[in-house]
């Protein structure tokens, strides 16, 4: 196993607890009192806040970890709050007052692109090359990470972490159901429906009572990007000479196949009325759903959340991953987590650009991520004999350190060696976790394979932001596709799913398609030598599975 390494105990202890009785005051940099240092230099950074500071720990800006980077980091960091849902509007405001911070910590790949198209990023190339020695070396080990932080103008702007790549998505459907039937798995969609079918109406709980669905609803939540990825139902996909396609053609076959599940009875009728998916998740955690795709990005999470409801919900049930079925269009697999992924940029009037460079290559060594992730050791967390992070005390660590997840932003957490990999962070001790440890098993059996994803180009994180004129089109002519689609899958006889199709193609035409293709046709033409797609990443993730077996 890769070393893993280690903060001094006492002085990490000492650092803390000084920082904790440091105060709250500020000074004039807005750093915290008592902890900042004439000898370093001061930046700003923002830090998302996401209202999840507990009550007695300070605020998001101003606490023991703020507190605790200051006094051992390379600089004074002043924080500034951003709502994480509202960090464009937030970010604008602040730009146009000129008091953004220096270092832009943002996920959203269309807001650092606007910022990009706003000229006010700063180009980083050199000043990595000159100043920086973590990060350096990370792009040397994984230049996907210099590959995705250049722009268009060939400068690099961004910088960001490498992340494990798994599924995303999990279709679930429950075992104990098919063997009450005498079914199998369905691999087609044909056998998909017929299974749904079944669900719905051959009581497969065996309560007598009509009260069961096939499929959960497939417009809202976690299940409504089932069906796009079954049929690769996207609006910007690779063609098979290597172009790309754009417009509203592969909707069609999904449009199909949802209205046959309408009309067989698979899904619940009132679909539309369940606006957020919550109704449709909670009936197949009350086990009144026999096929359900759930966001698991976080499988630990999943574990203690839904799998948990479920089981004591419904004892008896088991569930299973299912591959995707093989449909017309072809098979594909679920979306993967983004293996390389841009977090940071630093913003054009910075003053101090040398220490940023310095700050950003603090929170990308391994002993920082990890005291994020973990806590401290000794206090928070301990280390066993093979190396193994294992929490000392559950609630102290959720009240300290859970919340500081996004101070981890810059950290590849593979660089921990095999316990940086979800794989082994199950706690089998859990019975929840255990049986999410072989789910998470079987996902990666069913969705890590070399077909093709039904995401589209690429992951949305790599796509291009469209100019704001054509954005606004894009997303109106969408909105209005989808409304067209969804008449058809609940329109029976009185409008069909051709008809759809031609009014979709019309709308598409008269809401600036040829603008649109245009524009990502000559952007594909620019930069697809450059452009990160899945079957980089599949790559990416065959390099990792090599890594992890030898360790």
């Amino acid at each position: 196993m890769n070393k893993l390494y280690k903060l001094p105990k006492l002085l990490l202890i000492s650092s803390l607890v000084g920082g904790m009785l440091a105060g709250c005051s500020n000074s004039k940099d807005g750093t915290a009192e008592g902890n900042e240092n004439t000898n370093k230099a001061s930046i700003s950074s923002t830090i998302y806040d996401r209202g999840a500071v507990p009550n007695g720990m300070g605020t998001i800006e101003d606490n023991m970890w703020t507190k605790w980077i200051n006094e051992n980091g390379p600089a004074n960091v002043k924080f500034v709050a951003i709502p994480r849902w509202e960090s464009q509007s937030k970010l604008n405001v602040l730009l146009a007052s000129g008091s953004a911070p220096d270092l832009i910590f943002e996920f959203g790949t269309s807001i650092r692109n606007q910022l990009f198209d706003q000229k006010q990023l700063m180009p980083l190339d050199d000043l990595i090359e000159q100043h920086s020695v973590e990060y350096k070396a990370l792009m040397e080990k994984y230049p996907q990470l210099k590959q995705a932080g250049i722009k268009s103008d060939g400068k690099l702007y961004e910088v960001g972490r490498m992340n494990e790549v798994y599924p995303l998505v999990s279709l679930f459907i429950r075992e104990d159901w098919l063997e009450n039937l005498g079914l199998e798995i369905p691999k087609t969609e044909e056998e998909f429906l017929s299974v749904a079918k079944a669900f719905t109406e051959q009581d497969p709980d065996g309560n007598g009572v009509d009260d069961t669905y096939g499929v959960g609803g497939f417009e809202f939540g976690d299940n409504a990007g089932l069906f796009r990825y079954i049929f690769n139902a996207n609006w910007v996909n690779l063609d098979d000479n290597g172009g790309i396609q754009v417009g509203p053609e592969r909707l069609k076959k999904e449009a199909e196949f949802k209205r046959a599940l309408f009309e067989a009875g698979a899904v619940d009728k009132d679909f539309l009325s369940d606006k957020d998916g919550s109704k449709s998740k909670q009936d197949f955690l009350n086990g009144k759903i026999g096929i359900y795709a759930f966001m698991t990005s976080d499988y630990i999470s999943f574990a203690s959340r839904e799998l948990d409801t479920l089981m004591k919900n419904v004892p008896d049930s088991r569930l299973k991953v299912m591959p995707l079925p093989i449909t017309s269009e072809g098979q594909f697999n679920t979306v993967w987590n983004n293996p390389v992924q841009m977090t940071a940029v630093v913003n054009a009037r910075a003053k101090e650009p040398e220490a940023i460079i310095k700050y950003i290559d603090y929170l990308v060594k391994p002993e920082i991520g990890r005291t994020f992730r973990y806590g401290i050791e000794g206090e928070h967390y301990q280390l066993e004999e093979d190396g193994k992070p294992v929490i000392l005390d559950q609630d102290k660590y959720k009240n300290e350190v859970s919340w500081a997840s996004d101070f981890t932003m810059l950290y590849s957490r593979l660089e921990e060696g095999k316990y940086g990999y979800v794989e082994n962070q199950f706690d089998e001790e859990v019975p929840a976790q255990k049986e999410a440890h072989r789910l998470f098993q079987e996902s990666i059996d069913a969705y890590m394979n070399e077909l093709p994803v039904g995401e589209g180009l690429t992951h949305s994180e790599h796509m291009p932001q469209l100019p704001k004129e054509l954005q606004l089109k894009f997303s109106n002519v969408q909105t209005a596709v989808h409304d067209i689609y969804t008449r058809a899958i609940i329109g029976g006889s009185n409008y069909t799913v051709e008809q759809a199709a031609i009014d979709a193609q019309k709308q598409w035409e008269s809401g600036g398609g040829s603008e649109i293709i245009s524009w990502y046709q000559e952007w594909w033409d620019k930069e697809k030598d450059n452009v990160l797609i899945w079957s980089d990443f599949y790559e990416i993730y065959q390099q990792q599975q090599n890594e992890l077996k030898a360790e």
